[in-house]
């Protein structure tokens, strides 16, 4: 059989990469040896921005008018993720794949030759391959001996919840989950080598995050590197150090690798001219949506146009509480360029909104060219910042510039305003902060 497309993995890059192929009217094959959907579906974005909700829900009141006690089962919380949750999105996929007239392998599927890929015994080939198989947790061989050490995909299978967890790692998913046990009464330690959390975020909108840590009792301990469990104390260890590319089995062709996984151009091509590698495989950055996005440039350059990734200003969305949400150029990154930089920032606790809803942890920076007024970083944390963080992707992509924002009218009450507010302190004409001493 001979397919135009095969795509090796149906996880947030594979399958829309194989739907987007068939709407090009090319002939697609996917191959998933797992479950539909990959890491992201079943053990990552989804089931865990679940669980943050239901975190909220378990949440103590910010209102002393309201008098709330909550209860929760672990195991009916599990079950509910996984069938009210994860299985109806499951079968919403393979129903698209259905739709599209896709043909779906659930199996491994190995490379045997540039246009041939094994599966089930059986030798399938495509003209085109595209490698999406996605990436696995890091666990180095000093961690692997002791018995209390779990990754973020083990986390799905605890038929209880620990009453003490170590973190190791203070990037984002540990600080996800850190933030997540503790409002289910989880006692937290966060352990991270280096001498931040969130290394590389803007150093203010991290000292945010600490504080609101350490309010709510999580321990931070900064510049710890431990190449053992031997002195970590909890009756859990999540290890959250990152994640490394999973590569397909590859034989009789020579496909080229990076340290940080399979080595591609910005038209997502491997060194072998039909094969592409998109996602987590390739190495360059862990996002479902930006996978997504390499899948659909893939495709493209498939179908014939020519077309390129850009991994400029790539925004992030991180849902510990409070949330983040950043994208271009922090602060420090805009100096180290020899940028001239102008600040405008604005706190949540001079936000109506923030004020109306008891969210007043946050703050909204905007980083200004000052020689062409253009804005090449916005940084959010507090409520609404994961969303907020398209439009912030919109204006730093488009270079737009304050004066142009300016022109925008913000509806009120809103999170939205704070993002105007931070335009008016860079001006120094905020109406809802004190005037700037001269």
């Amino acid at each position: 059989m001979e397919y135009d497309v095969i795509v090796i993995g149906a996880g947030p890059g594979g399958y829309p990469t194989a739907i987007r192929a068939s709407q090009y009217g090319l002939k697609t094959a996917i191959i998933e040896e797992k479950e539909i959907g990959g890491t992201c579906l079943n053990r990552g974005c989804i089931p865990t921005k679940a669980l943050y909700r239901i975190s909220e829900e378990i949440e103590e009141s910010k209102f002393k008018s309201i008098y709330k006690t909550t209860s929760f089962e672990w195991q009916k919380i599990i079950s509910e993720i996984k069938t009210d949750v994860v299985l109806r999105l499951r079968a919403g996929i393979n129903f698209l794949l259905k739709q599209n007239g896709i043909d779906v392998f659930n199996k491994k599927g190995s490379i045997v030759g540039a246009n041939e890929v094994k599966v089930n015994g059986e030798t399938i080939r495509g003209k085109n391959i595209i490698i999406a198989t996605g990436s696995y947790p890091s666990l180095p061989d000093c961690f692997k001996n002791d018995e209390r050490v779990i990754t973020s995909d083990e986390l799905w299978n605890l038929e209880k919840l620990p009453e003490s967890i170590a973190v190791i790692g203070g990037g984002v998913i540990g600080c996800e989950f850190a933030s997540i046990l503790n409002k289910f009464g989880v006692k937290v330690k966060i352990y991270e080598m280096m001498d931040t959390l969130l290394p590389g975020k803007d150093e203010e909108i991290v000292n945010i995050l600490k504080n609101s840590f350490s309010k709510r009792g999580i321990e931070i301990n900064l510049g710890k590197k431990l190449d053992s469990c031997d002195l970590i104390e909890g009756e859990k260890i999540l290890l959250s150090i990152g994640r490394k590319p999973l590569l397909p089995e590859i034989e009789g062709v020579n496909i080229e690798t990076e340290k940080d996984g399979i080595k591609t151009d910005l038209k997502l091509k491997t060194n072998i001219e039909n094969i592409y590698a998109i996602g987590d495989v390739n190495g360059k950055y862990q996002l479902a949506y930006v996978a997504t996005k390499e899948g659909e440039i893939a495709v493209e350059n498939i179908a014939g146009k020519e077309t390129f990734m850009e991994y400029e200003n790539i925004p992030e969305a991180i849902f510990t509480d409070p949330e983040i949400g950043v994208c271009g150029l922090t602060e420090k990154e805009a100096k180290e360029k020899g940028i001239k930089v102008k600040i405008g920032k604005f706190p949540y606790t001079a936000l109506g909104k923030a004020y109306a809803e008891k969210s007043i942890e946050g703050m909204t920076k905007i980083v200004v060219n000052a020689e062409t007024d253009e804005i090449v970083g916005i940084h959010m944390i507090g409520k609404g910042a994961t969303e907020l963080v398209s439009f912030a992707s919109l204006v730093v992509k488009n270079k737009m510039k304050v004066s142009q924002l300016k022109k925008i009218l913000y509806p009120h009450p809103i999170f939205a305003e704070s993002i105007m507010e931070a335009i008016e302190d860079f001006e120094g004409r905020s109406v809802h902060l004190p005037p700037k001493k001269k």
